[in-house]
C-alpha cells in the first residue's frame, strides 16, 4: 500500500503536507471532534443515496471514525451504534470494522407491534471472532439492519460510541461518545404554472414541508415558503431542499446556474447548486444554507419571523462554466464550477464522471488537489482510507465546496484511482485550469425599472393574504425590500403606532393585488399607510 501511496503522491506532486477540503455531504452530519491520544477524532455519518426517501428500497449508512486534523481513518474500530427517531430507540448494535469506515445496509420495515420499537429491528451479518457480540463490516458483505429505521421522513439521531480502536483487544479507557444526525427527506408534489400549461415537479424537503411553491414567468423565478423559527437559527446546522424539474421545462432549458434570496436577503453563490447530470429526465436544484449563514441572514432581519421565503432566479450564463476533462483510459469528467467569488470563499464544483461508453461511471473513485498560479498546492483530498484510495462516488456525480483563498487563476488536478473495490493500475491523472474572478459574490434580485414592482413580490402578498405567512413576516419582508430600493414607494412620513395590528382592508388589498384585481398604486397606498402608522419603519 505504501508504494501506491507514494506513486499517487508523485503524480500530484504531493509533499504529504495535506490540507483537506471536505465534501458537502447532504444527508448526514459530522460530530464535533474530541481528543484521543495525540489526535482530534470525530465521527461522520452519511446516507446513500443522499436524497433517500421512505419507500424507495434500501439505503447504505456509512459511519466513519477519523482524525479530523489529517482526514485519516482510525483503523480496527469497535462501534456501538444507537439510532433514535423522535427520541425513541429504533436500533442498537455493536459492529467491528478494520478500516475505520463502517458500511451498513438498512432495509426499512415499518410494521412493528412492539411497545419498544427497537425490539422489531433485526441484524444480519458475520459475527466477529474477537468481539463475538459485534457484527463484522466488510466491503463485500456489510451487516444488514432490517426494521423501523429510516422508514419515515424526518431527523434520526445517531449515537455512536467507540468502544475500542486500533486494536479490538485493547479497549479505550472509556467509551468515546459522539452524536450526529441523518435527515430523511419527504416528497411533495407541485406544479410550475406558465401560459403554456403546468409542469409537475417533485420537491424533497429535509425539514418542514413547503407551504407553497410558485413560478413567475416575467423573471423565470421559483419561489417557495416554509416554516422556520428564526429565533432558533443559531441551533440549526443546515437547511436543505431540492427541486426536481423535468428537462422538458422550456424556461430552464438554457440555464446552467441559479442565484437566490431568503426573505429578500441575497444568498452566497454556493447555496444554490444545479445538477443536470444525475437523472436523464430531470434537472435538480439543490438549496443548501448552512447554520453560519442563517445567523447572518437573521441579523439583517428587522422583525421576528417564523417563515423562510425563498426566491430562486436563473443566473447569467457566464457565472457557471463547464469543461470536459479526458483521461487516458477513456473516462472523462464534465466539471461545472461557479466563477462567482463570495465572502464565504467556498466555490461550488460539480463533477460528473463518465466511462468509456459514455455512461455515468458509478462507484468511481478519484482524488483531487488545487494549485494556485504560482504552483503552490493548498488543497489535497485523497479520501481517508489508505487501503482504498480516493473519494467514492456511488452515483458518478459529486459536489464539492472548495475553499479558494482569493480571486485568480488555479489548476484542479484529478486522479482516477479505481472503480468500486478495483484499483486502476496505474492511477490516471488529468487537470483543468480555471478562473475565479468574473462576478461579484452576492446574488441579486431581478433588475427592475424605477416605478415597477417586481412580480415575485406578489407571491409574498398572496402568502400573507391566505395565512401562509404571518403579519411579522410580511412586514419584515416589505421593510427590507423598501430599504434596499427593490420596492419603490413615494416619500412618506413615518409615524408611531400604539398597536402593530394591520387593518383587514390592507390584507384584502394584498390579496386582490396578488390576483391582479387592483393596481400597483392601490397596493402601494396600503404600504404607505403602514409606514405612516409606524407599523413598517424605514
Amino acid at each position: 500500500m505504501l508504494s501506491k501511496l507514494l506513486a499517487f503522491s508523485l503524480l500530484l506532486v504531493f509533499a504529504f503536507s495535506f490540507q483537506f477540503a471536505h465534501a458537502q455531504h447532504h444527508s448526514g452530519q459530522q460530530a464535533p471532534p474530541v481528543s484521543f491520544g495525540d489526535k482530534q477524532v470525530t465521527v461522520s455519518a452519511i446516507l446513500e443515496p443522499a436524497d433517500y426517501t421512505p419507500g424507495k428500497g434500501s439505503a447504505n449508512l456509512k459511519i466513519r471514525f477519523f482524525d479530523s486534523n489529517t482526514n485519516t481513518n482510525i483503523e480496527r474500530v469497535t462501534y456501538r451504534v444507537g439510532i433514535l427517531y423522535n427520541g425513541q430507540l429504533v436500533a442498537n448494535q455493536m459492529f467491528f470494522d478494520k478500516d475505520g469506515e463502517l458500511d451498513l445496509t438498512v432495509k426499512p420495515k415499518s410494521e412493528c407491534g412492539e411497545k419498544e420499537i427497537w425490539r422489531c429491528t433485526k441484524y444480519e451479518g458475520e459475527k466477529d471472532l474477537i468481539v463475538p457480540s459485534a457484527l463484522t463490516s466488510s466491503g463485500n458483505n456489510p451487516p444488514i439492519i432490517t426494521g423501523p429505521v429510516f422508514d419515515k421522513s424526518g431527523t434520526y439521531t445517531l449515537k455512536v460510541a467507540i468502544i475500542g480502536a486500533t486494536n479490538p483487544k485493547t479497549q479505550t479507557a472509556q467509551d468515546i461518545n459522539f452524536e450526529t444526525n441523518i435527515n430523511i427527506a419527504q416528497e411533495q408534489k407541485f406544479s410550475l404554472k406558465t401560459t403554456k400549461g403546468e409542469t409537475p415537479v417533485t420537491v424533497k424537503t429535509f425539514q418542514d414541508p413547503l407551504s407553497s411553491l410558485q413560478f413567475s414567468e416575467p423573471t423565470n423565478s421559483i419561489s417557495f415558503a416554509m416554516p422556520f423559527h428564526w429565533e432558533h437559527a443559531e441551533h440549526v446546522q443546515l437547511v436543505r431542499n431540492q427541486i426536481e424539474i423535468p428537462k422538458s421545462f422550456t424556461p430552464y432549458q438554457n440555464v446552467n446556474g441559479f442565484k437566490g434570496t431568503v426573505n429578500g436577503i441575497p444568498l452566497f453563490p454556493k447555496d444554490i447548486q444545479f445538477d443536470p447530470y444525475s437523472n436523464k429526465d430531470t434537472n435538480t436544484i439543490h438549496f443548501l444554507v448552512t447554520g453560519e449563514e442563517l445567523k447572518i441572514i437573521n441579523s439583517k432581519q428587522n422583525a421576528d419571523s417564523h417563515s423562510m421565503l425563498v426566491e430562486i432566479i436563473p443566473e447569467a450564463p457566464n457565472a457557471i462554466k463547464s469543461s470536459d476533462v479526458k483521461f487516458s483510459n477513456g473516462y472523462r469528467a464534465t466539471i461545472s464550477y461557479d466563477t462567482r467569488y463570495g465572502a464565504s470563499k467556498d466555490v461550488s464544483f460539480t463533477l460528473a464522471f463518465f466511462d468509456p461508453s459514455g455512461n455515468l461511471a458509478k462507484n468511481i473513485r478519484y482524488a483531487y488537489s488545487v494549485k494556485d498560479s504560482s504552483g503552490k498546492e493548498f488543497v489535497v483530498n485523497a479520501g481517508g482510507n489508505p487501503d482504498l484510495l480516493g473519494l467514492v462516488v456511488p452515483s458518478g456525480v459529486d459536489s464539492r465546496l472548495i475553499t479558494i483563498p482569493s480571486k485568480g487563476a488555479y489548476t484542479l488536478q484529478l486522479v482516477l484511482t479505481g472503480n468500486g473495490f478495483l484499483d486502476f493500475d496505474p492511477f490516471v491523472p488529468a487537470s483543468l485550469q480555471f478562473d475565479i474572478s468574473e462576478t461579484k459574490a452576492t446574488a441579486s434580485v431581478p433588475a427592475i425599472s424605477q416605478d415597477a414592482i417586481p412580480s415575485w413580490i406578489r407571491n409574498n402578498a398572496k402568502w400573507w393574504a391566505d395565512g401562509t405567512i404571518g403579519d411579522s413576516d410580511f412586514v419584515s419582508g416589505i421593510q427590507y425590500l423598501i430599504k434596499q430600493g427593490i420596492l419603490k414607494i413615494p416619500p412618506t412620513s413615518s409615524g408611531t403606532s400604539s398597536t402593530n395590528q394591520i387593518p383587514s382592508w390592507i390584507k384584502n388589498n394584498a390579496k386582490w393585488w396578488s390576483e391582479g384585481t387592483i393596481s400597483d398604486d392601490d397596493f402601494i397606498k396600503g404600504i404607505q399607510f403602514l409606514v405612516s402608522k409606524g407599523i413598517i419603519r424605514i
